[in-house]
């Protein structure tokens, strides 16, 4: 399958032991199930993430297949000893004709790294704990778990187990260990679960007791808080249509040239994996900018003009008694709230900020899978977000790890490249592409410039309007003084135009005043001050750790991977509050 666009994945747990003679309703209601997410997704590809394990799992594949769904395979482990797992010789068939229609074939990799820390705890074979890391990365890396499960929860006998209650509880819930086997809080309505009843042999239910075949969507939802509960609802929850809208949005997209140079200069060393999300980063930068940032600009400068024609306009007509200029006012003033009703239309502004986060998000993927070890190398940098930050990244996290599901990833094609020069242009002073150390260095510099011009521009509108307040009072001051003597002044009764020198002040005072705030905030919807000393403690991050790689990079692949995953731990939080703080200023007016 291209890696042109992001898919929805739809992963599968279930049952082994299934009725013979419900097996012709699940296909039916699996395949209803599937249109209706096709359906849903539009033009966005669905893929079928599949263990291909007897029952269930091949009844998935087969639906899918016939579907015109493409299938991609992940195993507990290698497909050999896999295959000998099988005890059925009609199963074995059925998966050798399977796997042969599979776009990819992959291991699922060690989650939790917990093993030997868990026999502690519980006999637990090596198998089970493999099956264990399968269920996890199952429910970790779909968008839609299609569950054909009974209903009953997992046994609290074994806090470690690995069948379809249990994965269904990853989906939902996250309810496994981090590598140090302690919580790490996960992000509730990471997945949703498409659960189709399903009884199994093992259940011995009477035929008068069973429910029959029905599909229903499960979620999480807070209630009386902190208790979060399982919710049952006959569509899907709102968070899932959000994903898919976004991602959806994203694909329709037109796709953009991958020649310019704006991450690894030499794209005829990477793989699939890396060429995916090379290409994504460009699109991302692309639509953040080019599409949406440029025109949100011209926007925000239009409303600031119009703003202060709409209080010049009103100034006239109220201080100078020129009735027309009302409606010159509402003209300016419908106009002015026209563009920001469009520009709200449009969504200029949300996308170019999110558009930015998911361009950051794949740079940061793409230079971090190239410097991690092998066993690493699929780390989605989505997980180093803060905890509130994850539900604003959700569709942008999936969609990294939809990259790492349909796009063949090689470590053996870049393991040549040296790690030192990865971390040179990702992080240092290379110019093609672009470090960090040199990009934030050059726009500090930048940002203190413009921040000195706007700096001076602002004092002198500010002193300018001040002036004008004091000459007004001086005048004030001095006629009423003039007229306590009885005598009468020249401010009094002066015309210019037809209006009051009196009037003439207000007007201008009022309308500088207003074109003083709207220009400002056009001008300082992130303040370059507040850019610049952004720059300069990024700048310092990234010398510092330029540094300290020099130390690192001899260290045992554990310690280096520690390391570059801080690191991208600082960018990607940086991103997020950078992305928290503009969400906070879109597109508005203030009357």
């Amino acid at each position: 399958m291209s890696c042109e666009k992001i898919p929805v994945v739809v992963g599968v747990t279930g049952h082994r032991d299934l009725y013979p003679e419900d097996i012709p309703a699940l296909k039916e209601e699996v395949k209803k199930d599937l249109l209706k997410i096709k359906q849903m997704c539009g033009d966005t590809p669905v893929v079928m993430l599949n263990a291909l394990a007897e029952g269930a799992d091949m009844l998935c594949a087969e639906v899918a297949v016939e579907a015109g769904i493409p299938l991609y395979v992940v195993m507990p482990c290698e497909e050999k000893r896999y295959i000998e797992s099988i005890e059925d010789a009609e199963a074995k068939v059925r998966f050798g004709c399977l796997i042969s229609r599979a776009e990819r074939v992959f291991v699922a990799p060690d989650t939790e790294q917990n093993y030997d820390w868990i026999k502690t705890q519980r006999d637990m074979k090596q198998t089970d704990y493999e099956y264990r890391q399968l269920g996890i990365y199952m429910a970790a890396n779909s968008h839609i778990l299609l569950a054909l499960w009974n209903g009953k929860e997992p046994p609290e006998s074994n806090p470690f187990g690995c069948g379809a209650a249990e994965v269904v509880s990853f989906a939902l819930e996250q309810k496994y260990l981090s590598k140090d086997h302690l919580f790490k809080p996960g992000l509730l309505n990471d997945a949703a679960v498409c659960w189709i009843y399903t009884r199994r042999q093992k259940d011995k239910l009477d035929s008068a007791a069973d429910p029959g075949i029905f599909t229903k969507w499960l979620h999480m939802e807070v209630v009386n808080v902190p208790k979060t509960v399982r919710v049952e609802t006959a569509e899907p929850p709102v968070f899932l249509k959000d994903t898919i809208e976004r991602t959806a949005e994203y694909n329709a997209a037109a796709p953009v040239s991958t020649d310019a140079v704006k991450l690894w200069a030499n794209p005829e060393q990477l793989d699939d994996y890396r060429l995916g999300l090379r290409s994504h980063y460009i699109k991302a930068d692309h639509l953040s900018y080019t599409v949406n940032q440029k025109p949100y600009n011209k926007f925000l400068l239009a409303i600031a003009f119009l703003g202060t024609l709409v209080a010049l306009f009103f100034t006239l007509y109220d201080d100078a008694s020129l009735t027309l200029m009302i409606f010159a006012c509402t003209c300016a003033l419908i106009l002015l709230l026209t563009l920001v009703f469009l520009g709200n239309r449009k969504k200029y502004h949300k996308n170019f900020v999110e558009y930015r986060a998911m361009a950051e998000a794949l740079r940061i993927q793409f230079y971090m899978s190239m410097g991690l070890s092998e066993q690493s190398r699929l780390y989605n940098v989505c997980t180093l977000y803060s905890w509130t930050q994850k539900s604003d990244m959700l569709w942008i996290a999936k969609a990294i790890q939809a990259l790492g599901i349909i796009c063949e990833c090689n470590p053996g094609k870049i393991s040549a490249i040296d790690k030192s020069k990865i971390i040179d242009v990702w992080l240092g002073i290379s110019s093609k592409p672009t470090g960090q150390l040199k990009y934030h260095t050059s726009k500090l510099s930048a940002n203190r410039a413009k921040s000195v011009f706007n700096s001076r521009l602002s004092r002198c509108i500010s002193g300018v309007t001040v002036g004008i307040y004091f000459v007004i009072f001086a005048l004030e001051l001095a006629t009423a003084i003039i007229n306590a003597t009885g005598n009468n002044w020249f401010w009094e009764g002066i015309m210019a135009g037809g209006v009051e020198w009196r009037s003439l002040g207000i007007i201008i005072v009022g309308t500088a005043t207003a074109a003083s705030l709207l220009f400002s905030s056009y001008f300082g919807k992130m303040s370059y001050d507040r850019k610049a000393d952004d720059n300069f403690k990024m700048a310092n991050l990234y010398a510092s750790a330029c540094e300290r790689w020099k130390d690192v990079s001899f260290r045992p692949d554990a310690e280096r991977d520690g390391f570059i995953k801080e690191v991208a731990r600082e960018e990607i939080v940086e991103n997020g509050i950078w992305v928290s703080y503009m969400l906070g200023n879109g597109l508005e007016v203030n009357i």
